[in-house]
């Protein structure tokens, strides 16, 4: 997502809570809203702007590449689980407006 987290520990909170030496409701807002994409581009959530970004801001690389990775870490789980599929389909702003996050996902799934 453009703010959140993803996949967690759930005994991270407390964890970086103690460590920080903040209140849990911080902890949780850092992972509701300062995460995801936008944590690690440095600020952006939008696919958009880090995809224009990417070549020249090692941030915005790695917030793309880390979301093309998880997600196709996902459609390979679910396509394990299903036992394959006859298609994939993508939806939201990224699935039908970024053909090139779309190919990324998908390479070498044949």
């Amino acid at each position: 997502m453009g703010t959140r987290a993803g996949d967690l520990d759930p005994a991270i909170v407390g964890v970086l809570a103690r460590a920080e030496r903040v209140g849990v409701d911080e902890v949780e807002r850092w992972l509701n809203d300062d995460s995801g994409l936008k944590g690690l581009s440095g600020g952006v959530r939008d696919m958009r702007d880090l995809l224009a970004r990417e070549r020249e801001d090692p941030r915005a690389r790695l917030a793309v590449d880390v979301f093309c990775y998880r997600a196709r870490k996902y459609v390979g789980a679910y396509l394990a689980a299903l036992g394959g599929a006859h298609a994939v389909v993508f939806t939201g702003g990224i699935g039908e407006h970024a053909p090139e996050v779309r190919t990324r996902i998908c390479a070498g799934m044949d």
